[in-house]
């Protein structure tokens, strides 16, 4: 079948049971290193897809490298660094590429790890492969599989924030700011506290929008999730660009990708010291059943996946 057919979710699905491994799948490959696991995980980007004009040089490091930190957030780990592969036209200016470097390093130090090395290649599209490198200790490691009925299910942050900027981008709305699809804020330090703590019992980021988060996290912990549209988080801009495209808020919020917020489940009594330390909204419960439903208006309802997914039209 092609791709088109059977969308991102489902080709990763099937290489992960050709690798037999239990180290790769989730939001970083864990390797066993003494006393810690050694994360790593890899994401990639090209301009026509994920670098829209708005982008300067410094806003596409910085994504690249915000969007692979994501990833040792979700699993609670501290960065180590960074690598960077760039696939660039020749007819870049030097200039150019160095500010992308720039970027990618301010993010990076920020959350302090360094920029490791990496490779150049030439392309026709600006394509930019990162692969982040973190550690985190055994017993606290964050994985998408633990979540129990009866946990709580928490965001990080708001939603809707990176769709609100996409749209206003498409739209040519000038009044919207972009900061949030541009510039996302990778959770590593929230990410941390929820792991050496023990709080989380689950993590995911959301990438590519909640509901299809929630999917991930049911598949790989085996439950359910009722959740409550009104106590989503909605980012203020999801409200403005709601307003002035006459599209839902939070439709935005819930199935549009690229806030890169955690997704956590919490034990009902460990909420309470979890929420005193980390930016968290309670957004539903962990439900025994395998089904994802959502209540709106007081009606419960089944929750689609409807987030971004490549390959699919």
């Amino acid at each position: 079948m092609k791709l088109s057919d059977i969308g991102e979710r489902k080709v990763v699905k099937d290489i992960l049971s050709l690798l037999e491994n239990d180290i790769a799948g989730d939001d970083s490959a864990y390797i066993p290193l003494d006393d810690v696991y050694l994360l790593i995980s890899s994401d990639m980007v090209r301009k026509s897809t994920h670098l829209p004009d708005v982008m300067s040089a410094p806003d596409i490091g910085w994504f690249v490298a915000s969007i692979n930190l994501s990833d040792i957030a979700a699993m609670g780990g501290d960065v180590t660094g960074l690598l960077l592969s760039l696939s660039i036209p020749s007819s870049l200016e030097e200039d150019f590429v160095l500010s992308i470097i720039d970027g990618a390093k301010e993010c990076v130090e920020k959350f302090g790890g360094k920029i490791l090395g990496g490779d150049t290649k030439e392309h026709d599209e600006i394509t930019i492969c990162g692969t982040a490198v973190g550690t985190v200790p055994k017993d606290e490691i964050l994985l998408r599989s633990g979540a129990r009925p009866g946990d709580i299910v928490a965001v990080t942050g708001t939603l809707g924030k990176a769709g609100a900027g996409y749209l206003a981008v498409k739209n040519s709305i000038e009044e919207i700011p972009k900061t949030g699809l541009i510039r996302p804020i990778p959770r590593v330090e929230e990410g941390r506290k929820l792991a050496e703590n023990r709080w989380a019992t689950s993590c995911i980021d959301i990438s590519d929008g909640l509901s299809s988060s929630l999917y991930q996290l049911s598949d790989a912990s085996g439950v359910g999730f009722l959740i409550y549209r009104d106590k989503i988080p909605v980012d203020p801009l999801a409200f403005r660009i709601g307003e002035i495209l006459d599209v839902d808020p939070y439709s935005i919020a819930i199935d549009f990708g690229g806030d890169y917020e955690l997704l956590v489940t919490v034990r009902e009594d460990k909420y309470d010291d979890a929420k005193k330390h980390v930016k968290l909204t309670e957004i539903g419960r962990v439900i025994r059943e395998r089904d994802n439903r959502i209540v709106c208006h007081g009606v419960e309802r089944r929750l689609y996946d409807g987030g971004y997914e490549h390959f699919r039209q």
